[in-house]
């Protein structure tokens, strides 16, 4: 109703959920009517939830009919009904002031009239440059079905939209399959078995490192702890023109610690370490060509040995898990504590006086795209978001039993919107790979696909998420085995199996609908 209002949504509209709730307890007040001014007041679809209101709108603004239709939205902000005729008959007309060259602020002399120039535009804002004078070219929307068949000529455009390890043009399916088995070579010597402690791909090779490694991807080097130095070693992970042996040792660091290490992990810019001590101590340090400094001692762990640790440069945190079973949230840029992780299975047992809290920590993993936090305690397989908040939690039952429990866990890059995508990703003491799904609304996981080739048979001690479209998984095990494993291709199956996609497609069945152990690629050449 009011002509005056333009006001936009911001980007936190679409991306954090947070800035609905009244987290702090401010005092806001009261309404006329009397009722308290607490948390924002969502619509009735977002039932309650300033999550969902969040994630639908991310949905909406990905939206094909978004997609369609943003052209429109240029025109009026940045092109031909910006301004004239198509403006005033677009009901898109703004005070003179707004805009671009009516006014020139270091020409006025009259301060009363500069400082209201000023407060117009700082209160109501400036309408933007126009870049185009024509109409604005409506995007293509690309669909994968061309009348009953799938045309394949749109899977590259599709790509870019599809959720983690979902099948591009068929996002309700998940299936994988290994493409590549080989043994591990690198930083074993030493070490009393054969497990693999780290895997990366550098141009299409398969490169992975033992249990007391961890690699330091930009680099093509790997770190080596766990010796009586109390320090680590740099050695070469993959040969070049400069470094022509495997496994050299390039430098050596000793004293980092007053104990021998038991974990380290490098942040994947290579610019930082952060080792764990038996003796409960993290400490965080830069790297910078051939030295290490010393940036922070981080304590809380008490008592118990380092077990894990993953690092995010793009949320600025780290996660240590001990073998206690505490897991701590650490600030990278300030090195400070933040938060403690509170685990609902943990608390109930701690109720029946049962000795889970001694259980240790075997994976913590942090999602590179919105900050949640999986966590692997024990058997029990965890998803926190960024502000520590429990998002989902499963132990051993009906998905999979007490005697295959799951050995090492992995979170996807998926974002909170992609629905259908894989959250995180477990390796089992049979070999078994589980794909697990998040069901937001209900806060549980979903068990969306278990590759049914095995390539491993004992304990998977190393997964990790590879390629930028997050569709290749990395795996390494307890016997030195390592393989890499691809999402399945539409191209690769027949005609059959075509025809059904084809039919989920056009009927929008849902990954919900299928059961988790239904296989329609019985047939995959």
């Amino acid at each position: 109703e009011n002509q005056q209002d333009v006001r936009e949504l911001i980007p936190e509209f679409f991306y954090l959920a947070e800035f609905l709730k009244n987290t702090n307890g401010f005092d806001y007040g009261m309404t006329q009517t009397g009722r308290t001014i607490h948390d924002a007041t969502l619509p009735k679809w977002a039932k309650g939830s300033p999550e969902r209101f969040i994630r639908l709108n991310r949905q909406a603004l990905e939206s094909d009919y978004v997609s369609k239709n943003l052209n429109h939205w240029i025109d009026l902000v940045f092109g031909f009904k910006q301004r004239g005729r198509e403006a005033i008959a677009a009901l898109n007309v703004f005070p003179h002031y707004s805009y671009e060259g009516n006014i020139d602020i270091d020409s006025l002399d009259d301060p009363i009239l500069r400082e209201s120039a000023v407060q117009s535009a700082q209160n109501f804002g400036q309408t933007p440059k126009c870049i185009e004078r024509r109409p604005f070219p409506q995007r293509t929307i690309v669909h994968i079905l061309r009348e009953r068949n799938i045309d394949f000529g749109t899977l590259t455009y599709l790509s870019a939209l599809t959720p983690p390890f979902c099948i591009v043009g068929a996002p309700q399916r998940v299936h994988i399959r290994p493409t590549l088995i080989d043994v591990c070579k690198v930083g074993m010597l030493g070490q009393n078995d054969h497990s693999v402690g780290d895997l990366c791909l550098v141009k299409g090779q398969l490169v992975g490192v033992g249990r007391t490694c961890a690699l330091i991807i930009p680099q093509k080097k790997y770190y080596r702890f766990g010796w009586p130095n109390n320090g680590v070693s740099v050695h070469v992970a993959v040969t070049s023109a400069r470094h022509r042996e495997l496994n050299k040792m390039l430098s050596i660091h000793d004293c980092m610690h007053r104990a021998p290490l038991s974990a380290a992990k490098a942040s994947l810019n290579g610019r930082w370490l952060v080792t764990g001590c038996i003796d409960s101590t993290v400490r965080v340090w830069r790297q910078d060509s051939q030295s290490i400094e010393l940036c922070a001692t981080l304590s809380g762990h008490e008592g118990g040995h380092i077990t894990c640790i993953d690092v995010s440069t793009v949320f600025g945190t780290i996660v240590t898990g001990c073998s206690h079973g505490n897991v701590l949230v650490w600030d990278l840029r300030s090195l400070t504590f933040m938060r403690k992780l509170h685990h609902s299975f943990k608390e109930e047992a701690e109720k029946s006086l049962l000795p889970i809290s001694l259980t240790p920590v075997v994976s913590v993993s942090i999602n590179h795209k919105n900050g949640n936090i999986v966590t692997l305690v024990g058997s029990n397989l965890s998803i926190f978001d960024i502000n520590a908040n429990l998002l989902a939690c499963i132990g051993p039952g009906k998905e999979y039993p007490a005697q295959n429990r799951p050995t090492c866990a992995v979170s996807t890059d998926c974002p909170d919107w992609m629905e259908q995508g894989i959250v995180a990703i477990t390796g089992h003491s049979s070999g078994d790979i589980l794909m697990w799904g998040l069901d937001h609304d209900n806060k549980c996981w979903k068990l969306r696909h278990i590759m049914p080739e095995k390539p491993h048979t004992c304990a998977i001690t190393a997964l990790r998420v590879a390629d930028d479209r997050q569709d290749v998984l990395l795996v390494g095990d307890k016997s030195g085995k390592v393989s890499i494993c691809k999402t399945l291709q539409l191209e690769n199956l027949n005609q059959q199996d075509l025809a059904i996609v084809a039919d989920e497609l056009r009927m929008g069945v849902q990954e919900q609908n299928l059961s988790s152990d239904e296989v329609i690629f019985r047939r995959v050449t």
